[in-house]
C-alpha cells in the first residue's frame, strides 16, 4: 500500500494504492493519526486502492469516530463498484460518507 498526502487549504487528501489489509493497518493508522493534528477534514481517495479488508474497514470506522470527536468531516472518494459493494453489505455506507 502507498498513500500520497495532498494538502488543499484546510483539508488533507491522501491517495492510497494498493491493498488495505491487516499488514498495512499500522501504517495506514499512523499516516491518518499525522493528517488529523493538522486538520479535521479528511479526504480518502480510494481510486487506486484493489482490495479492503476488514482491518482497513475497522481502521476507517475508528477515523470516522475521531474525526466526529473533532467536529470535522470525512470523505471516502472514487471507491470503484466491488469495493462499494463491501462498503453496501456491510452497512458502512449509510455512517460513511461517500461521494
Amino acid at each position: 500500500m502507498e498513500i500520497k498526502q495532498i494538502q488543499t487549504g484546510d483539508t488533507i487528501v491522501l491517495k492510497i494504492a494498493g491493498k488495505l489489509t491487516a499488514v498495512a493497518e499500522e501504517a495506514f493508522c499512523g499516516v491518518i493519526d499525522d493528517a488529523l493534528t493538522k486538520t479535521n477534514r479528511l479526504v480518502l481517495d480510494f481510486q487506486d486502492v484493489s482490495y479492503v479488508a476488514s482491518a482497513g474497514l475497522r481502521v476507517l470506522v475508528s477515523t470516522r469516530k475521531k474525526i466526529t470527536a473533532l467536529q470535522g468531516s470525512f470523505v471516502l472518494r472514487n471507491l470503484k463498484d466491488d469495493i462499494l459493494e463491501v462498503f453496501r453489505i456491510t452497512g458502512l455506507d449509510t455512517i460513511l460518507t461517500i461521494e
